[in-house]
């Protein structure tokens, strides 16, 4: 403050390269000539810089090492990864206003001004429009290959039928890509119905080569392939090989099938674990009851989700890792063994090892085929065989006869003939630089063998041969 020849006190700024004094009254000046200014001043060190020249800067690799990189200031690329952090991160337009976010961006370069919520807003509508239309371009090309996979659910709150369709695709840098191009409420889960969603969302953004498309098995889906293969021109083979079936889903559909047999030991285990699990004072006495066996793990009883059958196989693997502490705790908790009526023994216990054995296989197959990030599609017959040999193998067993006929029944539905399987399959096994045709001839001659036993082995060999 500086009192003037008026005797009034008025606010004034002072240069911080040549000190000079301006008036920076709010009421009176505004802050228009403190912007002249820096742009006047002939001390201003970031005038005197040329505005081409890097800095040098001080980059960490991946592997620990740092390596010496050259660094402009750039604001269009600033601006171009803030809208990304929104975006990507899914965050409140409000939180570039966030004071603990304005002080960490300052302390990484002062330089930088960031812009109100409202032009984030603004910002995020125009960059969507930009990646809309470039993704137009991309997906209408007739040289882009094109594969989808879609699922429909209804909100259990809501009640509301929602569908989501999502494009696959490799770009001119052969780098994969997955995007969601279509999320909307649909009128119903008929096949008809959905085969013209699917049917408008193509056409929408200009699909010219749809390859294939993934759904489960739900006999809708069925009927909207034969909706979209009637009106969508230039498939392989008429559309025989359009549909890909979810393999993760075949997977669950096998194993809830083997789930339906030693319910009396598996149900057992899972009330003793929900009895456990439903109040803090039980889940204590078990720790300490697992404190008295010696199980020095963090590991404890997971729970259990009616509709996935992982969760369960997870549940059993926990309850046979720590099955020495269900006797303990029936010592300390008076009321376990009557609330419950019959509590889980040795031979309960010794019955879901052998199951959390035989699974094991099909939770690790199931994450494989899960994965979204990779291409799958060359390891599809492998892990097919794979699973056809688990099978045999644990049929021998008398505890896993019944168990295993109903999962071989459903296997053989779908995975049972070489001819149930889409032919595209066979083509990324031979497009696949570490299994190619010999491969693919093992396969055939497994199948044929499994098919027509009664053939020789030269008789095989010719077939095989023939088909690859």
């Amino acid at each position: 403050m500086i009192k003037e020849d008026d005797g009034m006190e008025r606010r004034y700024g002072k240069c911080h390269w040549c000190e000079r004094l301006l008036k920076a009254d709010v009421e009176r000046n505004e802050t228009s000539s403190l912007l002249k200014h820096v742009g006047r001043c002939q001390k201003n060190l970031d005038k005197l810089q040329d505005p081409t020249q890097t800095k040098l800067n001080l980059k960490k690799e991946s592997n620990g090492d740092t390596s010496v990189k050259t660094w402009k200031h750039d604001n269009a690329r600033i601006k171009k990864a803030l809208l990304n952090l929104f975006v990507v991160g899914e965050l409140p337009f409000k939180f570039v206003e966030n004071e603990a976010f304005v002080e960490y961006t300052n302390a990484l370069n002062a330089k930088v001004v960031l812009p109100s919520r409202h032009t984030i807003s603004r910002n995020v509508s125009k960059f969507y429009i930009e990646e809309r239309t470039k993704m137009l371009q991309f997906l209408s090309n007739p040289k882009t290959a094109i594969h989808l996979t879609t699922d429909t659910w209804t909100s259990s709150c809501q009640r509301t039928t929602y569908m989501v369709v999502t494009t696959h695709f490799i770009d001119e840098n052969w780098m994969m890509h997955k995007r969601i191009i279509n999320f909307r409420e649909i009128d119903s889960h008929k096949g008809e119905d959905m085969g013209r969603e699917l049917l408008d969302c193509i056409r929408g953004w200009g699909m010219k080569n749809v390859m294939t498309i993934t759904l489960d098995n739900a006999a809708t889906n069925d009927k909207a392939i034969d909706f979209l293969v009637k009106k969508l021109p230039n498939l392989y083979e008429g559309g025989k090989h359009f549909q890909v079936r979810c393999m993760a889903h075949i997977l669950n559909l096998i194993i809830k099938d083997g789930l339906k047999y030693q319910n009396y030991h598996v149900e057992c285990i899972q009330k003793a674990l929900r009895y456990i699990r439903l109040s803090p004072q039980r889940i204590n006495k078990f720790k300490k009851a697992m404190k008295d066996c010696g199980l020095q793990t963090k590991k404890f009883l997971c729970g259990d989700t009616p509709t996935r059958w992982n969760s369960t196989f997870k549940l059993l693997k926990s309850a046979y890792q720590l099955r020495e502490a269900f006797t303990k705790f029936g010592i300390r908790d008076k009321s376990y063994e009557r609330d419950l009526g019959r509590v889980p023994e040795n031979y309960d216990f010794e019955v879901v090892t052998e199951m959390v054995k035989f699974f094991e296989k099909f939770k690790t197959k199931t994450e494989l085929v899960s994965a979204t990030s990779k291409p799958l599609v060359n390891l599809f017959i492998r892990e097919v065989l794979d699973v056809d040999i688990h099978l045999r193998k644990w049929s021998t067993k008398p505890m896993f006869l019944d168990m295993v006929k109903d999962m071989r029944t459903k296997y053989d539905k779908y995975w049972g003939a070489y001819n149930k399987m889409n032919d595209f399959m066979y083509f990324a096994v031979l497009l696949d630089p570490t299994t190619k045709s010999p491969f693919l001839l093992h396969a055939f001659k497994k199948m044929i063998g499994y098919m027509e036993p009664s053939l020789t082995p030269a008789s095989m060999d010719i077939k095989a041969r023939q088909m690859v």
